[in-house]
């Protein structure tokens, strides 16, 4: 008997009352697309639900008797926990295939507007998505499904189209697809339907991007407070406990504090970048290439420096080792540079970890900056179009106008346009040569335009009225992308500036506190614990200000460099503040 099987015969009779109780289980379940029956996955709820009434019951016993009663609340609170969860699986995963699908959607509407006014019907322009299933990979799910319903199961287009509408979780596509029944229903005039919504899709993104950095203002804003607030006053609090610890015991201990900067805090930052990737826009595909390098070299090489140059150098067995020693050198060579004086010894493990972080990070942002100057070819291709339309204005066909642009400079994309105009002179056709450049064209809105262009020479002989509004839409989407740069930027002086003020004021204490003659010995073991955490928080706060600015975190790796370069310059003239006191 199979487990789908087995579940159902036993909680199949109860799985209506489950539905009855959360009647939007079914209608998420059917737009999260996962396979289930709506009957089968209440009975799973039902088997999962027993399931964890069974380890609440066991773990409840079990603290009972070993006297730990404080852990009843908690364990009696694993089953409705669980239930709710499982109700919201659905919803979530449905949230999740929405988004993915609000992404690519409006340059879907915008190929389809396109094929439409090349002379394609809006049927056969919709199945003709499935060409384009490498680039178009969440819409072209629809594509299939389309098909499916009216080639194979034989519903008209409108009814298939209608179904789609009711399973899909994306708020865009049900309102477009129902836009579109109503307009052939009465008779409209189709292309201009599909043309004002894809208008309307790409002014809703530039309208957005406005929301979405007043929305980041007041995030950052919380965090910027969250952390002056807690690290500097409890880091000053920590260095008056250690202080006078010969003198009367109070306050925080050591564990508390690392408890604190070294896993609250960081968990915070990366906390605000999960949030601000999920309330930023962002484009259908993600390149991941700077990550390769980022976490299969930056951070072993990170912690390979670490663990020679800080870790085994404070081992007194390994303090000897050539290896060992050869690390800590370079790694506390700024000390040496700065002539730190003996007093203030107690940063050398800070400078150290600032050097491990920003020589790790350097292949790293290399690469990032390599990969960023391939984006700018989406800038070039929007200028070619563009052009293209001009020339084909004079009457030129469109592979002749493509080889007469061949001599004009596009940035990054002229080499590819040489290539294409060789092609095209020797004989190639235009689809074969776009297909092969997408094995060397990385960024996915420039193969989503290049795939645009040549469907439309392909199937209405690229117009000019076709181009005409290609050229709109590379230009809007070029648009929208200066006006997200322009609201994002002025969000990172928040973490530069938390991070700054954090740094300084937290070393200028160290200082301070380091030359009270009642200072006991214990500060300096406290401040080598404590001063650390400074450097890797604002190399993190580095992370945000890129994901914040840029909408990327590879995007801030230089940031991350930055700040951990100015974190180590406070920390190397540290002995200047001692002027001031």
């Amino acid at each position: 008997m199979k487990f789908w099987d087995f579940i159902y015969r036993c909680f199949g009779d109860y799985a209506d009352e489950v539905l009855r109780a959360s009647p939007s289980v079914a209608k998420q379940l059917r737009r999260s697309n996962i396979h289930i029956h709506v009957e089968v996955y209440a009975s799973l709820i039902l088997f999962v639900l027993a399931l964890s009434a069974g380890v609440a019951a066991t773990l409840g016993v079990l603290s009972f008797f070993l006297g730990f009663p404080v852990f009843l609340p908690l364990v009696l609170a694993i089953p409705p926990l669980t239930y709710i969860v499982m109700i919201l699986i659905p919803s979530l995963v449905s949230g999740s295939r929405a988004s993915a699908i609000d992404g690519e959607f409006p340059y879907t509407i915008s190929y389809l507007s396109i094929m439409v006014m090349s002379g394609l019907s809006p049927y056969i322009a919709f199945e003709r998505i499935l060409k384009g299933s490498v680039i178009f990979q969440k819409t072209s799910e629809l594509a299939q499904r389309f098909v499916l319903l009216n080639k194979i199961l034989g519903k008209d287009p409108l009814t298939a189209f209608a179904m789609l509408s009711d399973r899909n979780p994306s708020a865009r596509v049900r309102e477009t697809l129902s836009g579109y029944i109503s307009t052939v229903k009465a008779g409209g005039d189709v292309i201009d339907y599909l043309n004002k919504r894809a208008r309307a899709l790409f002014n809703d993104l530039l309208v957005s991007m406005k929301i979405i950095a007043d929305r980041l203002g007041g995030l950052l804003e919380s965090y910027l407070a969250i952390v002056l607030l807690t690290m500097i006053s409890f880091t000053v609090l920590y260095f008056v406990t250690a202080s006078y610890s010969g003198v009367i015991a109070f306050g925080i201990d050591t564990g508390t504090m690392t408890l604190l900067l070294y896993i609250l805090m960081p968990f915070i930052s990366i906390a605000i970048i999960y949030l601000g990737d999920v309330m930023q826009y962002k484009e259908a595909w993600m390149d991941w290439r700077p990550y390769y390098v980022f976490f299969g070299v930056t951070l072993p090489s990170a912690a390979v420096l670490s663990l020679l140059g800080i870790v085994l150098y404070g081992n007194p067995a390994f303090k000897n080792n050539p290896v060992v020693t050869a690390v800590h050198d370079i790694l506390i060579l700024p000390m040496k540079l700065a002539d730190v004086p003996p007093n203030l010894t107690f940063v050398e493990s800070s400078i150290a970890l600032s050097m491990t972080l920003i020589i790790s990070i350097i292949p790293s942002l290399i690469y990032a900056e390599y990969v960023a100057r391939e984006y700018t070819i989406n800038n070039g291709i929007t200028r070619f179009i563009r052009d293209l339309v001009e020339v084909r204005k004079t009457g030129l066909p469109p592979e002749k106008s493509i080889i007469e642009l061949s001599s004009r400079d596009y940035g990054v994309f002229s080499k590819y346009l040489k290539k294409i105009s060789l092609e095209l002179t020797l004989g190639v056709p235009l689809r074969k040569i776009i297909e092969e450049l997408f094995k060397k064209i990385k960024p996915w809105r420039a193969k989503v335009l290049l795939f645009i262009l040549t469907d439309s020479i392909e199937v209405g002989g690229g117009t000019v009225d076709v181009l005409e509004n290609l050229a709109w839409f590379a230009e809007s989407i070029e648009a929208i992308e200066a006006e997200k740069k322009r609201s994002m930027r002025t969000l990172m002086i928040v973490p530069y500036l938390g991070a700054v003020l954090t740094a300084f004021t937290i070393v200028f204490m160290a200082v301070y506190m380091g030359r009270i003659p009642l200072a006991s010995g214990q500060f300096k073991a406290a401040a080598s614990t404590v001063l650390p955490s400074i450097v890797l928080n604002t190399y993190l706060m580095g992370l945000v200000a890129g994901k914040v600015g840029s909408g990327s975190v590879a995007a801030g790796f230089k940031h991350a460099l930055i700040l951990t370069l100015v974190t180590m310059l406070f920390f190397m003239f540290s002995k200047v503040f001692t002027g001031f006191l």
